[in-house]
Protein backbone atom coordinates (compact mmCIF):
# COMPACT_ATOMS: atom_id res chain seq x y z
CA UNK A 1 0.00 0.00 0.00
CA UNK A 2 1.73 3.00 -1.35
CA UNK A 3 1.60 6.53 1.04
CA UNK A 4 -2.14 8.42 -0.52
CA UNK A 5 -0.61 11.14 -3.01
CA UNK A 6 -3.97 13.30 -2.15
CA UNK A 7 -2.29 14.02 1.41
CA UNK A 8 0.36 15.10 -0.69
CA UNK A 9 0.62 19.66 -0.76
CA UNK A 10 0.92 20.39 -4.78
CA UNK A 11 4.09 21.24 -5.21
CA UNK A 12 5.14 17.96 -2.93
CA UNK A 13 6.97 15.29 -4.02
CA UNK A 14 8.28 11.75 -2.69
CA UNK A 15 11.29 10.62 -2.27
CA UNK A 16 10.77 7.13 -0.70
CA UNK A 17 8.08 5.50 0.50
CA UNK A 18 9.28 2.06 2.89
CA UNK A 19 8.21 -0.76 4.70
CA UNK A 20 10.08 -1.79 7.59
CA UNK A 21 12.23 -4.08 6.88
CA UNK A 22 11.00 -8.18 6.12
CA UNK A 23 13.42 -8.80 9.85
CA UNK A 24 10.22 -7.15 11.86
CA UNK A 25 8.51 -9.99 10.45
CA UNK A 26 10.40 -12.68 12.15
CA UNK A 27 8.73 -12.81 15.50
CA UNK A 28 5.06 -13.50 13.67
CA UNK A 29 6.99 -16.41 11.54
CA UNK A 30 8.08 -17.90 14.71
CA UNK A 31 5.06 -17.55 16.71
CA UNK A 32 3.19 -19.45 13.77
CA UNK A 33 5.65 -22.45 13.78
CA UNK A 34 5.04 -23.28 17.19
CA UNK A 35 1.36 -22.85 16.79
CA UNK A 36 1.45 -24.84 14.02
CA UNK A 37 3.31 -27.52 16.39
CA UNK A 38 1.23 -27.34 19.25
CA UNK A 39 -1.66 -27.97 16.49
CA UNK A 40 0.35 -30.78 15.28
CA UNK A 41 0.46 -32.16 19.13
CA UNK A 42 -3.18 -31.30 19.63
CA UNK A 43 -4.41 -33.75 17.00
CA UNK A 44 -2.11 -36.21 17.42
CA UNK A 45 -2.53 -36.69 20.70
CA UNK A 46 -6.46 -36.01 20.52
CA UNK A 47 -6.68 -33.34 22.75
CA UNK A 48 -8.43 -30.81 20.72
CA UNK A 49 -10.87 -33.71 19.81
CA UNK A 50 -12.16 -37.02 20.57
CA UNK A 51 -12.29 -40.10 18.04
CA UNK A 52 -15.77 -40.15 18.13
CA UNK A 53 -15.77 -36.85 16.45
CA UNK A 54 -17.67 -34.97 19.69
CA UNK A 55 -15.62 -32.23 21.57
CA UNK A 56 -15.76 -31.51 25.24
CA UNK A 57 -16.11 -27.55 26.57
CA UNK A 58 -12.01 -27.57 27.53
CA UNK A 59 -11.49 -28.69 24.32
CA UNK A 60 -13.30 -26.21 22.41
CA UNK A 61 -12.12 -23.72 24.74
CA UNK A 62 -8.55 -25.07 24.10
CA UNK A 63 -8.89 -24.35 20.77
CA UNK A 64 -10.10 -20.74 20.71
CA UNK A 65 -7.11 -19.95 22.55
CA UNK A 66 -4.77 -21.66 20.12
CA UNK A 67 -6.07 -19.62 17.26
CA UNK A 68 -6.63 -16.47 19.19
CA UNK A 69 -3.02 -16.31 20.43
CA UNK A 70 -2.26 -17.45 16.74
CA UNK A 71 -4.01 -13.91 15.95
CA UNK A 72 -2.76 -11.59 18.61
CA UNK A 73 1.35 -13.00 18.63
CA UNK A 74 1.39 -13.59 14.82
CA UNK A 75 -1.41 -12.17 12.41
CA UNK A 76 -1.73 -8.83 14.04
CA UNK A 77 1.78 -7.88 14.28
CA UNK A 78 2.07 -8.42 10.54
CA UNK A 79 -0.38 -6.77 9.48
CA UNK A 80 0.43 -3.59 11.72
CA UNK A 81 3.88 -4.47 9.65
CA UNK A 82 2.12 -4.65 6.29
CA UNK A 83 -0.14 -0.66 7.17
CA UNK A 84 3.02 1.05 8.45
CA UNK A 85 4.91 3.14 6.12
CA UNK A 86 7.70 5.16 6.63
CA UNK A 87 7.99 8.32 4.02
CA UNK A 88 10.67 10.77 2.70
CA UNK A 89 9.06 13.84 0.96
CA UNK A 90 10.41 17.16 -0.75
CA UNK A 91 9.07 18.66 2.65
CA UNK A 92 9.18 16.32 5.65
CA UNK A 93 9.43 12.99 7.11
CA UNK A 94 6.53 10.78 7.78
CA UNK A 95 5.37 7.39 9.38
CA UNK A 96 2.30 6.67 9.40
CA UNK A 97 0.66 2.93 10.97
CA UNK A 98 -2.09 1.76 12.29
CA UNK A 99 -4.87 -1.09 10.23
CA UNK A 100 -8.27 0.67 11.06
CA UNK A 101 -7.64 3.53 13.06
CA UNK A 102 -4.34 5.75 11.50
CA UNK A 103 -1.52 7.22 13.78
CA UNK A 104 0.74 9.70 12.20
CA UNK A 105 3.80 11.50 12.80
CA UNK A 106 5.17 14.12 10.52
CA UNK A 107 8.41 15.98 11.25
CA UNK A 108 9.25 19.27 8.55
CA UNK A 109 12.83 18.93 7.35
CA UNK A 110 13.29 22.53 8.23
CA UNK A 111 13.77 20.87 11.82
CA UNK A 112 15.61 18.07 11.45
CA UNK A 113 18.90 18.75 13.07
CA UNK A 114 20.43 15.43 13.02
CA UNK A 115 20.06 11.41 11.61
CA UNK A 116 21.76 8.65 13.26
CA UNK A 117 21.74 5.18 12.15
CA UNK A 118 22.39 2.21 14.92
CA UNK A 119 22.51 -1.97 13.52
CA UNK A 120 23.53 -5.06 15.37
CA UNK A 121 25.48 -7.26 13.57
CA UNK A 122 22.82 -9.35 12.24
CA UNK A 123 21.24 -6.25 11.34
CA UNK A 124 24.04 -5.02 9.65
CA UNK A 125 23.95 -8.56 7.45
CA UNK A 126 20.30 -8.38 6.95
CA UNK A 127 20.74 -4.43 5.77
CA UNK A 128 18.65 -3.25 8.50
CA UNK A 129 18.54 -0.97 11.19
CA UNK A 130 17.29 2.02 13.60
CA UNK A 131 17.13 5.46 12.63
CA UNK A 132 17.02 8.29 15.45
CA UNK A 133 15.93 11.75 14.14
CA UNK A 134 16.75 14.88 16.33
CA UNK A 135 14.36 17.30 15.16
CA UNK A 136 14.10 20.91 17.21
CA UNK A 137 10.86 22.07 19.08
CA UNK A 138 8.72 19.50 21.55
CA UNK A 139 9.00 16.55 19.29
CA UNK A 140 12.98 16.13 20.10
CA UNK A 141 14.18 12.60 19.02
CA UNK A 142 12.02 10.26 17.59
CA UNK A 143 13.20 6.47 16.97
CA UNK A 144 12.17 4.63 13.60
CA UNK A 145 13.19 0.65 13.71
CA UNK A 146 13.63 -1.91 11.37
CA UNK A 147 14.79 0.57 8.47
CA UNK A 148 15.75 -0.63 5.47
CA UNK A 149 19.54 0.31 4.40
CA UNK A 150 19.61 2.79 7.42
CA UNK A 151 23.12 4.31 6.02
CA UNK A 152 21.49 5.21 2.64
CA UNK A 153 18.17 6.36 3.95
CA UNK A 154 19.88 8.69 6.11
CA UNK A 155 22.03 10.43 3.33
CA UNK A 156 18.84 10.60 1.14
CA UNK A 157 17.40 12.37 4.12
CA UNK A 158 20.35 15.01 4.24
CA UNK A 159 20.30 15.39 0.74
CA UNK A 160 16.78 16.21 0.63
CA UNK A 161 16.92 18.33 3.83
CA UNK A 162 19.66 20.31 2.46
CA UNK A 163 17.92 21.01 -0.80
CA UNK A 164 14.67 21.89 1.21
CA UNK A 165 17.13 24.28 3.02
CA UNK A 166 18.39 25.62 -0.25
CA UNK A 167 14.40 26.42 -1.55
CA UNK A 168 13.47 28.06 1.74
CA UNK A 169 16.76 30.42 1.81
CA UNK A 170 15.88 31.26 -1.82
CA UNK A 171 12.68 32.27 -1.14
CA UNK A 172 13.24 33.80 2.08
CA UNK A 173 15.69 35.90 0.10
CA UNK A 174 13.09 36.93 -2.94
CA UNK A 175 10.82 38.23 -0.37
CA UNK A 176 13.06 40.15 2.18
CA UNK A 177 14.52 41.96 -0.88
CA UNK A 178 11.33 43.91 -1.35
CA UNK A 179 11.27 45.01 2.29
CA UNK A 180 12.71 47.03 4.53
CA UNK A 181 16.42 46.62 5.98
CA UNK A 182 15.22 45.76 9.52
CA UNK A 183 12.17 43.61 8.33
CA UNK A 184 14.85 41.43 6.11
CA UNK A 185 16.78 41.60 9.39
CA UNK A 186 13.90 40.14 11.41
CA UNK A 187 13.06 38.06 8.75
CA UNK A 188 16.45 36.47 8.95
CA UNK A 189 16.73 36.22 12.13
CA UNK A 190 13.54 34.01 12.37
CA UNK A 191 14.75 32.02 9.32
CA UNK A 192 18.29 31.57 12.29
CA UNK A 193 15.67 30.46 14.74
CA UNK A 194 14.08 27.90 12.70
CA UNK A 195 17.39 26.15 11.46
CA UNK A 196 16.85 27.28 7.55
CA UNK A 197 20.36 29.48 7.86
CA UNK A 198 23.37 28.98 9.89
CA UNK A 199 24.16 31.76 12.84
CA UNK A 200 27.40 32.48 10.29
CA UNK A 201 24.84 33.23 7.58
CA UNK A 202 22.77 35.36 8.95
CA UNK A 203 25.84 37.79 10.74
CA UNK A 204 27.20 38.09 7.37
CA UNK A 205 23.63 38.92 5.66
CA UNK A 206 23.05 40.89 8.44
CA UNK A 207 25.98 43.40 7.87
CA UNK A 208 25.72 43.43 4.15
CA UNK A 209 22.11 44.97 4.96
CA UNK A 210 23.52 47.45 7.40
CA UNK A 211 25.83 48.39 5.02
CA UNK A 212 23.32 49.85 3.08
CA UNK A 213 21.88 51.90 6.03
Amino acid sequence: MAFPRALLADHEKVVFDLRPHWVALIPSILWSLLFVILAVLATRFNIVYNDDGTYQWWEIGLSVLLVGGWVELAVIPALRWQFTMFVLTSDRLITRQGIIAKHSKEIPLERINDVAFSQSVLERVLGAGDLLVESAGERGQTRIANVRKPEQVQLMIYKETESNTGRMFAGARDTVEETSIPEQIEALARLKEQGAITAAEFESKKQELLKRL
